[in-house]
């Protein structure tokens, strides 16, 4: 494995979703790639092809199932055959575009390196993850059209119900206030913030945590490139898109609903949040009441909005 010059580790503005933040990532890079490599070389194409916006960096990147938190992107590939360049040469070339400006309150940690074969992956840090939980737990929501009915399973619907009730609970234990939307209170959420490298270990090292955040990060990329089919972005002047919808295929909101619901059953039932967990380390039992809400929430979202549950 290679670690990208200078980069690690990596720093990005926070998008809606993980791979939002990486697609920009890579959509900025492979703009600024191929004008100084054509320059050090005679026997190049051109310039590019045009790559139609950000869902082609979207489509690149696939969630790494036998990790947590890390991505893998194909775009070495996709900008090669596009080229005259390798995978491996593409990758050699990359270097982050951040600059001094940029808060890193504000923005993702990410490992990042490259293999021998040309595929580029990005890991999250603790501190990363934390800091997405809290961004999309009352994110606001933008949500493409509803692709019809769909059969919800019954397991899900059990899973939202079971959320409620242990946030019910939690509030009944004054562990935490509830808002009327069912999402932790401001006050919660302030005391969960800066927590040490080791709280952040503690809250995030548990295998079932490790797979609700994964669902989790699966749903919010679900929801963020289905709405891509629906957007058109600006392109050069004579240039076409092809049909957004043909080219996008439209997430498996059953199977994603199903993982999302599955994986919080698994989680609350591995990873305790009363008793000696509440007393001992309040603190990690909100984070995961947090964990609760935000599964609850889109939980929610996938049910009413996706599988057409009313």
């Amino acid at each position: 494995m290679k670690i990208f010059p200078g980069s690690s580790p990596l720093l990005l503005p926070l998008a809606p979703t993980i791979a939002g933040t990486i697609a920009n990532y890579l959509q900025s890079i492979a703009q600024k790639i191929f004008e100084p490599l054509s320059h050090n070389c005679d026997n190049v194409v051109p310039k590019l092809s045009p790559l139609g916006g950000h869902w082609p960096f979207e489509q690149s990147l696939k969630l790494v199932t036998s990790s947590p938190y890390q991505y893998v992107s194909t775009i070495a590939h996709r900008l090669a055959a596009k080229s005259s360049f390798t995978p491996v040469e593409i990758c050699h070339h990359l270097q982050p575009p951040i600059g001094d400006a940029i808060d890193p309150r504000s923005c993702l940690e990410l490992g990042c390196w490259f293999n021998d074969a040309g595929y580029i992956y990005f890991e999250l840090t603790p501190r990363s993850i934390a800091l997405w939980l809290n961004y999309i737990h009352d994110l606001p929501l933008i949500i493409a059209p509803s692709p019809g009915q769909f059969l919800a399973p019954t397991i899900a619907i059990y899973a939202h119900t079971r959320c409620c009730s242990v946030l019910q609970l939690a509030q009944s234990e004054k562990l935490v206030t509830i808002t009327a939307d069912w999402q932790l209170s401001t006050a919660d959420l302030s005391c969960l913030e800066n927590p040490s490298t080791a709280e952040l270990r503690s809250i995030f090292d548990c295998p079932a945590q490790q797979r609700l955040i994964h669902a989790l990060m699966a749903v919010l990329d679900g929801i963020y490139s289905d709405n891509l089919r629906f957007v058109s972005p600006q392109l050069p002047s004579g240039i076409v898109r092809p049909d957004p919808i043909a080219q996008i295929r439209s997430p498996n909101w059953t199977k994603l609903t199903l993982d999302l619901a599955q994986s919080w059953l698994e989680f609350y039932r591995d990873c305790r949040i009363f008793g000696d967990v509440q007393r001992q380390n309040p603190r990690l039992a909100i984070a995961r009441c947090g964990l609760t809400a935000i599964s609850r929430r889109y939980l929610q979202v996938l049910l009413e909005n996706y599988l057409g549950l009313n």
